[in-house]
């Protein structure tokens, strides 16, 4: 399975992975999810997901899997959205897994080519594999009108 972050795997492995909190995993996660975006490396972006991964763009659809997400944020890329951050809520976690509450915002261009800004709600649920590594197994956002 993907790793949901190349630094994490070397710290699920490690004794310092003991000592690192769900907030610092999250906050961990986010970085590494906002920089692949707004770098528009879809490829380190898909790879944040464990293969089986849901996401849900606020729109009713349900993806799975990397093909269907990397089709969804090559079209975001495409269509320039950068800027994105979150800001973590709530932080809920167990051994084997962590859910995140948040908010996202990202930079863009409306159908007239102007800049906008837009942005909402958040979660995000990272499980850990058989392997002690932390993935992204699903995403769920919505957008604020």
């Amino acid at each position: 399975m993907k790793k949901v972050i190349m630094t994490l795997a070397a710290l699920s492995l490690s004794g310092a992975a003991m000592a690192d909190t769900p907030q610092s995993i999250v906050s961990k996660a986010n970085q590494q999810w906002n920089q692949a975006l707004n770098q528009g490396n879809v490829e380190q972006l898909v790879s944040l997901y464990d293969k089986t991964a849901t996401v849900s763009p606020g729109n009713g659809a349900v993806l799975e899997g990397h093909d269907e997400i990397k089709t969804l944020f090559s079209g975001f890329i495409n269509n320039g959205v950068h800027n994105h951050q979150i800001e973590t809520v709530d932080v809920m976690a167990s051994d084997e897994q962590i859910t995140q509450i948040g908010y996202w915002q990202a930079e863009g261009v409306d159908a007239e080519q102007q800049p906008t800004s837009f942005g909402g709600v958040l979660i995000t649920v990272l499980e850990k594999n058989a392997e002690g590594e932390w993935a992204l197994q699903s995403h769920v956002w919505n957008m604020k009108p």
